[in-house]
């Protein structure tokens, strides 16, 4: 080996133990000397830190005008693999959403291969601290007792910072409100939705008792009786217990009321004192758990927190449930009549809904809508049996801007006759005239194309998503069709984002080139055609194309799930000819995989 080139190994070898020795006696050194750094030797020094000292030096780098974009880049593409697509344009979105995988794997103690590599610095209670302050979303999982019950001990400074930034919840698991287990898991929820700052609430459970206990208070009128009942009898419980337990030692803070007897004296103490008292029996010896949001909260937060004011109660103005069964929908039933801080509803289900679920739920909407009250603007629904229901949704909220369905066409019930998705189509605008995005999923709308582009010549939409519609499927000349429907798409100003993902475009996508062409160009700026089988000589005749007629702002163009492998030569070629005017997100595909080549050009 030449005397230079074995002078460059050892040198590389030099600098690679001394950026570890930097990682490891970071806090020795302190970020000052870290700092000092030339910014070449810094730049080069950031892949080998960890997430926290990464975090620690980001703001004064930036003062620097140094990014850390990269670095936290690399850290998802170290976890994802490398074929993942990493849409995320600024460093605090790729930081927030490392920190958004690694907090919840951290704290209840879950593992992957990338935590297992790097368990001794996610392991310090400096990691949580620095992931609750970027994390917007917590997931509960009340099976995990002692994660939860740290946050009443000695993490409870964490839950305090978790209530500044936390603006999400999201329940996984089902929630016994009869066990004293799950106590803590509901003190946590009412810290989070009722003294901070969270609003958007995601229930992934069919549990009615605990919808509406989540939603108690919190922004509509309506009170569930059984749910009352149960928070009275065990609320007089626990005082009649906590009395007794008052004449043996004084209390932290007398004299506190709950909100709803404000003769009660309530007495919060240690939570250890508390065991004895925050759990009772009734006759038949069963668990009586306390399921009052004030009383939990006099029992858990330490006595130094503790203020005589009653607890707040907080807004819910988004609800997601993506479990959504006939039960749940009875307590919404009751309580979206007077939800009127609720601007977002999104209700999933893993089956079909009932055609009466869906009558019962627009009634309820209707009755919102009908109240000048009502902040309801984005609805989002699946699956519906059929696009009738469709129109009847539009037609009990002519206030949502944002419209988001899925349809599964099912055998007919009796009492109802099929209507033809031009229809619904037709009828869009005049039931939401300022309707600003349309996601429609799983439609056969090839059949009403006319009624289609009539829609697209009368709105304003900023957002169509049109996945998995069959545009083209009975077509006899599919090129013109998408030409005509191009055509409608560039009388849109207003229209921004396009989706036609799933729709078995092929080696008609270059139809869509049009969209910039012309005088009066699309103002799109986001397209996605995944899944569409487009094959490597195909994304190079579109891509030539819009050569021609290059978009007039950066297009961020989605090609992923499309067999770029079948001529991966051809393909790149195809995605040089794109880079210079867009945003390309694209993904490794195995067209050994045949059952995937088989659904996809279904």
């Amino acid at each position: 080996m030449p005397d230079t080139e074995h002078r460059d190994l050892t040198n590389i070898r030099l600098k690679e133990l001394c950026f570890g020795a930097v990682r490891k006696h970071f806090a020795a050194l302190g970020t000052e000397a870290v700092l000092d750094l030339p910014t070449p030797l810094m730049k080069e020094l950031l892949p080998h830190l960890t997430i926290c000292q990464l975090d620690e030096l980001q703001p004064v780098l930036n003062q620097k005008g140094i990014s850390t974009h990269s670095e936290w880049v690399r850290v998802l593409q170290d976890m994802y693999g490398p074929n993942h697509v990493i849409d995320l344009h600024s460093e605090e979105e790729a930081k927030h959403e490392v920190m958004r995988i690694l907090f919840p794997l951290v704290f209840y103690g879950f593992t992957n291969s990338y935590v297992k590599r790097n368990i001794r610095h996610l392991s310090s209670p400096t990691f949580l601290w620095a992931a609750a302050k970027c994390i917007q979303h917590f997931l509960l999982v009340t099976s995990l007792h002692k994660p939860l019950q740290s946050l009443t001990a000695e993490h409870w400074p964490l839950l305090n910072l978790l209530e500044k930034h936390i603006k999400s919840v999201g329940v996984s698991q089902p929630i016994d409100l009869s066990k004293r287990t799950t106590q803590r898991g509901l003190y946590v929820l009412h810290r989070l939705l009722d003294h901070g700052v969270a609003t958007k609430l995601v229930v992934h459970v069919q549990c009615p008792i605990v919808l509406a206990w989540l939603l108690h208070q919190r922004g509509s009128q309506y009170v569930n009786l059984e749910l009352k009942t149960l928070m009275h009898c065990r609320k007089a419980s626990w005082v009649s217990r906590a009395t007794t337990v008052r004449t043996d030692g004084a209390s932290c803070s007398p004299g506190l009321e709950t909100e709803d007897d404000q003769g009660d004296q309530v007495i919060p103490c240690k939570s250890s004192k508390l065991d004895s008292v925050s759990v009772v029996e009734d006759e038949s010896g069963k668990e009586n758990s306390i399921v009052d949001p004030q009383v939990l909260c006099r029992t858990f937060t330490p006595c130094d927190d503790l203020t005589a004011e009653p607890c707040p109660w907080g807004q819910i103005t988004c609800l997601k449930i993506t479990q959504c069964g006939p039960d749940c929908l009875e307590v919404l039933y009751s309580a979206l009549p007077t939800f009127f801080c609720l601007h977002s509803l999104s209700l999933h289900s893993t089956l079909t809904f009932r055609y009466s679920d869906v009558l019962g739920l627009a009634g309820a909407l209707k009755q919102l809508s009908d109240s000048s009250c009502s902040s309801l603007t984005d609805l989002c629904v699946s699956i519906l049996p059929n696009t009738n229901l469709l129109e009847i949704l539009l037609d009990a909220s002519p206030t949502v801007t944002s419209l988001h369905v899925e349809i599964h066409t099912v055998m007919f019930e009796p009492c109802f006759l099929p209507l033809h998705p031009r229809t619904a189509e037709s009828d869009m605008p005049v039931s939401n005239p300022c309707l600003k995005t349309l996601n429609l999923e799983d439609m056969k709308l090839c059949d009403c194309l006319p009624d289609v582009l009539n829609l697209l010549g009368d709105c304003k939409l900023k957002e169509l998503h049109l996945n998995d519609c069959r545009l083209l499927e009975k077509c006899t000349d599919k090129e013109e069709t998408l030409q005509q429907l191009v055509g409608a798409l560039k009388t849109v100003a207003s229209l921004h984002t396009l989706s036609l993902a799933q729709n078995r475009l092929a080696k008609h996508v270059c139809a869509l080139a049009e969209l910039f062409s012309g005088s009066s160009p699309s103002s799109v700026k986001r397209l996605d055609i995944s899944s569409n089988f487009i094959q490597p000589a195909e994304l190079l005749e579109f891509a030539k194309r819009l050569e021609t007629h290059r978009p007039p702002h950066q297009l961020t163009l989605d090609l992923r799930k499309n067999p770029g492998d079948r001529d991966p030569d051809t393909w790149n070629t195809a995605l040089k000819r794109l880079r210079p005017f867009s945003v390309l997100l694209v993904e490794g595909w195995k067209s050994t995989d045949t059952m995937v080549d088989h659904i996809s050009n279904m």
